[in-house]
């Protein structure tokens, strides 16, 4: 009734056909839901981020002393270790706390170009794989 290559055929239109009703509907998602969903994603990354080294409060808290540590002041003898002990541990705050401000201020603006490149390579992805699966047709049938 039906040959090997007529069934085969048949397959080969459904498959294919499947593929250009498939299309259109990607499309309406990639760029629609995926873009909405990548903004989201990349907010909360940016969030993260941004909680995570908490930079307006390092700066806040620039010049308190590291860890709350301090000594007090008791005796007339001991106010110069006092006071030399306090500046040092005020200085030291103020060395970690600058560095985890620039690392922050660092990662923060690396999430933000990265979620920007993640924006541009998914708007020409579909553009790359069709051209990807027009090269390899090519190169099949040719």
């Amino acid at each position: 009734m039906f040959s090997g290559l007529h069934i085969f055929s048949l397959e080969c239109y459904n498959i294919f056909m499947s593929f250009f009703f498939i299309l259109p509907n990607y499309l309406v998602w990639h760029y629609s839901y995926a873009f909405n969903d990548i903004k989201n994603i990349w907010k909360n990354f940016v969030v993260f981020v941004y909680h995570f080294f908490s930079v307006p409060t390092l700066l806040s808290t620039l010049f308190s002393p590291w860890m709350r540590i301090n000594d007090r002041y008791s005796s007339k003898e001991s106010l110069v270790n006092t006071l030399i002990f306090n500046l040092l541990l005020r200085f030291f705050g103020v060395f970690v706390r600058s560095i985890f401000i620039v690392l922050g201020i660092v990662a923060l603006l690396l999430t933000i170009v990265i979620g920007a490149l993640s924006f541009m390579v998914w708007a020409v992805l579909p553009i790359v794989l069709l051209g990807v699966l027009g090269w390899s047709l090519q190169l099949v049938l040719f």
